[in-house]
């Protein structure tokens, strides 16, 4: 993310970097961005300039009445302000806001680089006076609230004429450790984040950071060259999402091992974690699979092993899979709410669907062989439910009141039966039985969900339609379940339902009739 500021003559470029290095484990874990920043001369007169930037304690919690303590270290290659909560509880979040762990802000010392810790506005008050800090530390520990303790630095850049200063480059970021609780078959695992393999303190970890920018920024403009070129082929505009959506993919997971008998981080024990609204949600698991599967599909396989473990282990036999792992990150216990209001069609075929990708993206089906009693299990569901969803919940929040059925739904479910029909061909064994199934269920589809306009949002609704975006996963899966025909009518439909507004394009997902009662 890039800001452009006019500041009278000067130009002062922020950037906010996410470093992406999908093969690389350790960057890839590091929970810290840089923040850079550049200053050229507009007027091509000569400017003296400098930097100030600060953090306060509401980077910690959303409560600013809670009490917080800090610290400054300086060294010969760090600069560090670390701040805390004063109480913590390991694992606590509010309103999906983790609140524990230590909050940084850090540069490499070089000439013109001050810091200080203090009151906000004594700090800001005294740069724009002096255009420097006193390298002080203010060790009034107080409410995040209370004369609003700030972490700064300041950067004299000098006299700057019409070009480009070099990045002034500050490290900020929130370590906790263990990261992650994972709980499967009754026994609890605090789980440390993967670069804490290779740097037992963060100070170490954060030093790396800074002095690895270079290679990193390199590193992270390879990988956007070459997902913008890829996803040119589709169109500009694709391009720009896709550069801007991997980010949003990249920063939601967290790559964790184990801690073994003998108290050390065990490598052979590696899990992802996605936290948004709630832990490993299928749902989201399933949408940034062509991601994974495109960058990097080892991370997607570590991605499913925690849902699959509690799974295999768990003592409920629901025989479909359960949407989540739990309703809050990082506590990844189980699945809370899920249990009572369950998608068990979607996230089971979001399961198979995904696993199916893995399998034919890496050409490795250990992830079935081993679970080959809950695979079978899931699919049996499929077989039973797809065809006829009755009552459901969907990822989009619809709640379809027998004796209608969602039709997307439905379609999402057939093409994962035929999914697992593949896992089976690809295992040597026959999967003829299940694949039979999913030709005639797509048969019966096409009939049963046919409307007036493309196909309908619940079957005999002939006045409603779906956008059907599940059909994705067959052109994804190449399962061939569907013929053109039903491409070329959802074709139709899509242009024929963009609209224009004076300031914006939209298309309407599904429209739907009172007969059924969705909204």
């Amino acid at each position: 993310t890039i800001y452009t500021f006019g500041c009278g003559g000067m130009d002062v470029k922020v950037t906010f970097i996410n470093s992406i290095d999908p093969s690389d484990f350790t960057r890839l874990s590091l929970p810290f961005i840089y923040v850079s920043v550049t200053a050229t001369s507009n007027d091509g007169a000569t400017h003296r300039v400098q930097i100030y930037s600060d953090l306060s304690g509401e980077w910690l919690s959303a409560d600013s009445g809670k009490p917080m303590t800090w610290s400054t270290t300086k060294s010969d290659k760090l600069i560090l302000h670390t701040f805390s909560l004063a109480a913590q509880t390991q694992f606590q979040a509010t309103d999906n806001r983790v609140e524990y762990g230590l909050g940084y802000h850090a540069m490499i010392p070089s000439d013109g680089v001050t810091y200080q810790s203090g009151q906000d506005t004594v700090l800001r008050g005294g740069f724009r006076t002096g255009g420097a800090l006193n390298n002080t530390a203010d060790t009034n520990f107080r409410d995040i609230d209370q004369q609003w303790p700030c972490f700064a630095f300041a950067k004299d850049l000098g006299n700057i004429t019409d070009s480009s200063t070099a990045p002034v480059v500050f490290a900020v970021g929130l370590s906790r450790d263990p990261a992650i609780s994972y709980t499967a078959g009754g026994t609890q695992q605090s789980r440390s984040l993967w670069y804490r393999r290779q740097y037992s303190t963060d100070s170490d970890a954060i030093s790396f950071f800074l002095n690895d920018y270079d290679l990193a920024v390199s590193s992270a403009n390879n990988f956007d060259s070459k997902l913008s070129t890829a996803a040119s082929q589709i169109s500009g505009t694709y391009s720009d999402l896709a550069v801007l959506a991997a980010r949003q993919v990249a920063s939601h997971i967290e790559i964790t091992v184990s801690t073994g008998s003998d108290g050390k981080l065990n490598a052979s024990d590696v899990m992802v974690f996605m936290g948004n609204d709630g832990v490993n949600r299928l749902e989201e698991i399933y949408a940034s699979a062509p991601f994974w599967i495109y960058v990097n599909p080892e991370i997607l396989r570590l991605m499913l092993l925690p849902n699959i473990r509690w799974q295999q282990l768990s003592s409920t036999n629901t025989g479909y899979v359960a949407d989540d792992l739990g309703d809050t990150y990082p506590q990844a216990s189980g699945p809370g709410s899920s249990l009572v209001r369950p998608k068990a069609l979607e996230s089971t075929s979001n399961m198979m669907i995904t696993t199916a990708a893995l399998i034919k993206a890496t050409g490795n089906a250990a992830i079935v062989s081993e679970n080959a009693n809950l695979y079978k299990t899931w699919a049996d569901y499929l077989k039973s439910n797809t065809l006829i969803p009755g009552q459901q919940t969907t990822s989009d929040g619809v709640m379809v009141g027998a004796p209608s059925n969602d039709t997307n739904l439905a379609l999402k479910g057939i093409i994962a039966l035929k999914a697992y029909a593949d896992i089976l061909s690809t295992l040597g064994q026959d999967g003829s039985a299940y694949s039979d199934t999913a030709r005639n269920y797509a048969s019966q589809w096409q009939s049963m969900a046919e409307a007036n306009a493309g196909f309908a949002a619940s079957y005999g609704d002939s006045g409603s339609w779906s956008s059907c975006y599940n059909l994705f996963a067959d052109k994804w899966l190449k399962t061939g379940l569907f013929p053109e025909s039903v491409y070329s009518k959802m074709s139709e439909l899509y242009a024929s339902n963009i609209s224009e507004s004076s300031s914006s394009t939209y298309f309407l997902c599904d429209v739907v009739s009172n007969s059924t009662g969705l909204v």
